[in-house]
Order: C-alpha cells, then sequence, then structure tokens
C-alpha cells in the first residue's frame, strides 16, 4: 500500500458505468461517471438530474469482481455495512480490474488514513453547544457519587500512563479504604490488567463492576489484593454476585489457557452464577447467516423464518438480555455488589453491564444518558470499536479478519428490544440507534475510532478530529432523534426475554429490501398526539369556563335559599353536558 492515499487510486475516473441497486429488489439503474476518491466512491448521473451516489469506502465490506463471459468488461459487487448490495457494470475489463485493485486497497487504508482526519465540516454545518470530546469526562460524570459518597469510593489515576492496564480510562473509580499497591497486585492478577472498577452505582447502595476473568490457570493461583479489592466493596456480612458471561464449559476450558474463574473457596462471600453470552467470534458468524437469511425476504416464509432462527441472532439477542435482567435483579432486589465479566471484559462484559443501566436507570434512556452510557461503558471501558467494526456482516467469521465482531451491535439491538416493549419510556426513536450503528462502522467522526482511550490519545482524536456527540446535541439536530411518545418513567422497566418476545428489528436489518418497513409510523404517532394534547386542551379551558359560572351562579344562588335546589339540579345538568362534550371531542379525535 502507497505511503499516501491517492498511491492506491489506479483509476480516478470511469465513464459510462451503470450502478445497479440490488439490495432492495427494485433493480433501479443510475448511468453516469464514476470518481474514485481516497475516501468516497462518487456516480454522477449524465443526465442533468442531479442524481448522485456517495458511498464512503469504509463503508463497504466486500468486494466481488464478476467477468462477462460474451463481451468485454464485468461488474463490480459492492457488499456494504450497511447492509446495501450495491453493481457496478463497467464496460472496459481493463477499467474493471483497476477500479476493484483501486477499491480493495482504499477499503484497507489504515487507521490514521481515516476519512475523519480529513473531513471538515462547513462554516454553518455544525453549530457546536459544547465538545462532545470533554463533555462525559469521568470526573464530571462521576461528581455526584464522588460528593455524595467520599467516605466509600474515590478516584484513582495510578493508570494515567495506561501502564496498568492499557485498555482501562486513566481514571477509574475504586474503593477508598483501597490503595493502589493493592489495585496494582489486583491487575497483575486479571486478564489484560482489567482490575474490578466500579461502573455503576444503584440507589440503595448496591454496586455494579466489571473486570476481566482471573488469571488461576491449571494450577489455581490465588491473589490476595484481589480478593481484598472485590470484599472491600461488600457490607458486614453481605454475599455478592459473580455473572460471569460464558458457559461452565467455557470457563473450565479457560483455566487451560491460563484464565479461569473465581473459585468458591477464595471468595467465599461471593455466588457466581454464568448466563453464557455468544463469544465474539460466534457472533459474528451468527451476523453473516442473519444477514444472509434477510438478503432472501422472497423466499418462502418458512424457508425463511427458519433460516432466521437458524442464525442463532435472536437467541443472542435473547441471552444477553437475559444475562442484563438477572444482573439488574441482582441490583435491585438483593441490594448486592455484582461483578460482571467473561473473558477479556470487552465485549459481552460491556453489553450487560451497560444494559442493566438502561434497565434500571431511567437517565440512560434519554439520549444524553445514552451518550454518557456508550461513552463509560463502551468507549472509557476499552471496547475494541476499530478492529472490531473492520469488517461487517458479509465478512464470514473464518475470514482473514477473526478480530470483527458486531458486540456492539449486539447492545443496539437489545436497546431495540427494550424500545420495543417500552416505548414510551425511552426519549429517543429508533433511528437514533440505527444512526449509531451506522457511524460505528463508517462515519465523518472521530468517535469510533481507536480500540481504547489510549489508542484515540496516541491519534490525537480530540485535536484532529470531530466528535459524534457534538453534531448530534445540535438542537436541530438532536430534534430529529427525539421519540413523540415519550413519558418519563422513573421507575424499572422489566422486560420479556421470552423467545416470542424478541423482535426482529426489521428498520435495520430490512431497510435495504424488499420488506422493508413503512418509515411513516413515527410521523402519524406524532400527529396524533399532537392532536390528542390539542383536544385536551380544549376540553381543559370548556371545564375552567363551566367552573367559573357554576361558582358565579353559587354566588348568586346563595342570596336565594329557595333556589339552592334548583341550582344544583342546574350544576349535575351541565356537569353531564360537559362530560358529553369531552367524550364525543376524544371519540372524534380516535376516530
Amino acid at each position: 500500500m502507497g505511503d499516501h492515499i491517492g498511491d492506491n487510486i489506479l483509476i480516478p475516473q470511469v465513464d459510462n458505468v451503470v450502478l445497479t441497486d440490488k439490495s432492495n429488489g427494485s433493480n433501479k439503474n443510475l448511468d453516469g461517471t464514476l470518481c474514485i476518491s481516497g475516501h468516497h466512491l462518487i456516480l454522477s448521473s449524465r443526465q442533468n438530474d442531479g442524481q448522485e451516489l456517495w458511498l464512503m469506502n469504509r463503508n463497504i465490506d466486500v468486494v466481488e469482481k464478476k467477468l462477462n463471459t460474451q463481451s468485454p468488461g464485468g461488474s463490480i459487487i459492492l457488499k456494504c455495512k450497511d447492509f446495501q448490495i450495491l453493481q457496478l457494470d463497467i464496460s472496459s475489463t481493463n477499467d474493471l480490474t483497476n477500479a476493484v485493485l483501486s477499491i480493495e486497497k482504499l477499503i484497507s487504508l489504515d487507521q490514521t488514513l481515516q476519512y475523519p482526519f480529513f473531513y471538515r465540516p462547513g462554516n454553518n454545518a455544525m453549530v457546536q453547544i459544547e465538545d462532545g470530546w470533554t463533555a462525559f469526562a469521568p470526573v464530571s460524570e462521576w461528581s455526584i457519587l464522588l460528593a455524595t459518597h467520599a467516605d466509600e469510593w474515590r478516584i484513582s489515576y495510578l493508570n494515567r500512563d495506561y501502564k496498568v492496564c492499557n485498555s482501562y480510562p486513566s481514571a477509574v473509580i475504586v474503593p477508598r479504604q483501597i490503595d493502589d499497591k493493592v489495585i496494582i497486585a489486583s491487575a497483575s492478577f486479571r486478564d489484560g490488567g482489567r482490575f474490578p472498577v466500579l461502573c455503576y452505582r444503584y440507589e440503595g447502595g448496591s454496586i455494579l463492576l466489571r473486570s476481566s476473568q482471573p488469571l488461576f490457570g491449571a494450577t489455581g493461583k490465588r491473589c490476595k489484593e484481589d480478593e481484598r479489592l472485590l470484599n472491600a466493596v461488600l457490607g458486614p456480612g453481605r454475599r455478592g454476585y459473580i455473572v460471569d458471561t460464558r458457559s461452565v464449559n467455557q470457563a473450565i476450558s479457560a483455566k487451560a489457557r491460563g484464565g479461569g474463574t473465581e473459585m468458591d473457596t477464595a471468595y467465599p462471600q461471593w455466588r457466581k452464577v454464568h448466563k453464557p453470552v455468544l463469544r465474539p467470534h460466534d457472533l459474528a458468524d451468527s451476523f453473516f447467516k442473519l444477514i444472509e437469511a434477510c438478503n432472501d425476504v422472497n423466499s418462502s416464509t418458512s424457508q425463511w423464518l427458519s433460516r432466521l432462527d437458524s442464525s442463532g441472532w435472536l437467541s443472542a439477542v435473547q441471552s444477553a438480555l437475559d444475562a442484563a435482567c438477572v444482573t439488574a435483579q441482582c441490583l435491585h432486589q438483593e441490594v448486592a455488589a455484582v461483578l460482571v465479566h467473561g473473558g477479556a471484559g470487552r465485549d459481552s462484559t460491556l453489553v450487560v453491564t451497560s444494559l442493566a443501566q438502561a434497565i434500571l436507570n431511567p437517565d440512560c434512556r434519554t439520549v444524553r444518558g445514552l451518550q454518557a452510557l456508550i461513552e463509560r461503558e463502551w468507549l472509557q471501558a476499552g471496547h475494541q470499536f476499530f478492529s472490531r467494526t473492520r469488517s461487517g456482516a458479509y465478512q464470514p467469521s473464518h475470514s482473514q479478519n477473526p478480530t470483527h465482531a458486531p458486540t456492539f451491535l449486539l447492545f443496539l439491538d437489545c436497546l431495540y428490544q427494550l424500545h420495543h416493549q417500552f416505548q414510551f419510556s425511552f426519549e429517543y426513536t429508533l433511528d437514533l440507534l440505527i444512526e449509531l450503528h451506522k457511524h460505528a462502522y463508517s462515519s465523518n467522526y472521530g468517535t469510533f475510532l481507536g480500540d481504547s482511550e489510549a489508542e484515540r490519545i496516541k491519534l490525537r482524536l480530540s485535536e484532529r478530529t470531530y466528535s459524534l456527540w457534538s453534531y448530534m446535541n445540535q438542537p436541530d439536530v438532536l430534534e430529529q432523534w427525539i421519540n413523540p411518545l415519550y413519558e418519563p418513567n422513573p421507575g424499572v422497566i422489566w422486560p420479556s426475554v421470552a423467545p416470542i418476545s424478541i423482535q426482529l428489528c426489521r428498520e435495520l436489518y430490512l431497510a435495504h429490501t424488499s420488506a422493508s418497513p413503512w418509515n411513516g409510523l413515527l410521523a402519524y404517532a406524532k400527529q396524533i398526539k399532537q392532536n390528542h394534547t390539542a383536544v385536551r386542551k380544549v376540553a381543559g379551558q370548556l371545564q375552567a369556563q363551566i367552573k367559573q359560572a357554576l361558582e358565579e351562579i353559587r354566588s348568586d344562588m346563595s342570596q336565594n335559599p329557595d333556589a339552592q335546589k334548583e341550582e344544583e339540579e342546574q350544576q349535575e345538568e351541565e356537569e353531564e353536558d360537559y362530560l358529553c362534550v369531552a367524550q364525543l371531542s376524544m371519540g372524534s379525535q380516535s376516530t
């Protein structure tokens, strides 16, 4: 690969290219000129109709070349991370070959050459209300906890140089009575140095922690400092729960590779619960099968449903929600400390801890709360965003890049299930979840670049790129994500995790197919709510007018005791009239 982006472009322009969108079954064509730039493919129509396709190179997952057998040239099939399938027909074999080679090189650019480093919004394109890079700094996010429970917790900067744990942030919340030497010893006993840290304190004092697996190995090593650190978060005589996101067999087999799970004898105050969530490799394979099935929606219903079921994706969503519900129940009903971990603690662990907070904490169901949750539990917690999204659904898990996995998408899909079951309890719409998926895989913004905070600091993302949160939180942009049906719910939401309750996210997985759902439902619901509000306002005004009139009559009649009975009868009749008017108004609105 060349040292400069332009070195990868063997042919910058190809004329007489025909584009066909193969993903939605419409087979609509766009005939024009293809321009291959460092970060986009641009197809401009030859007709003066203004039609244009802009496709970010990083959105391209797989490139396939098909030569014509009867004539020169052939087709380029582009399978995209947002599930589109595009076909480019080129009449010259030489142009076709050079275009394919160029695109293959451009979609594999080094991280430092990605588009966010080159993106510059226009002067009026982004009125920044706040800097998204600093909006969710740990000190500000944890300020209330540190102010109200300073006797229990403190913020530690022992990882300021990222040497204790290269995937943790520089600042972490730890028990106040435990000094840094104990924490460093615990880190040496945990996979990748990911020692137990606080990620949420629930009302009543129950706490949620996460870590990686302990390094017991085949010899059953122990670490007194790790045991001391965990026991420090338990009150006198209280027990804790360890939610292991692996099966019992997976945890046992990890011992042979130097890992394992906590021994009961070493952690007698902690009860272990295994709630398996699909490992990254298996999750990628399931995702591959899911999108294969979704792209074949025109097959018979029974065959399609069978393929959807056999993909295992909905089962993976169910398992993740189940693990999150168990975690939330331990915090809410048992008022206990809960530690969540799997293997490395950077995938399924984060799915479970973040979902548990969405279930328990109403703040996490707002737009800003979701952003803060993603910052705390994904970005700052060291999810490998860039590595996990280098490839998408069209790359099977046995491909050349085994590190890719749709872990973050699994989290978004689980949020979709919560939203589907409790649509009034979320401030944001499903469109926001779809937008987050899009930006995780290809974006103008640098928020989802890097695999850890240390890597983002090294890349100087806050200096060289723009934050997605700065863009999303602009008032005119934010408005499009607001749910018109939102009614703040201060309580806990307990979702059903029965298989029949888990729904396919049609708005995402079928959006580019002939089975795409109707997208006018939200606008329709918004209009109904506005009309309903107007009717209630009119009814309220009518009620106030009637009440005022009754008070005036009552005042006049108080001077005439003989008319009191007549006045009461008149009041009853008028109240009945008011009820009839209100019922007729509401009935008309429903119709």
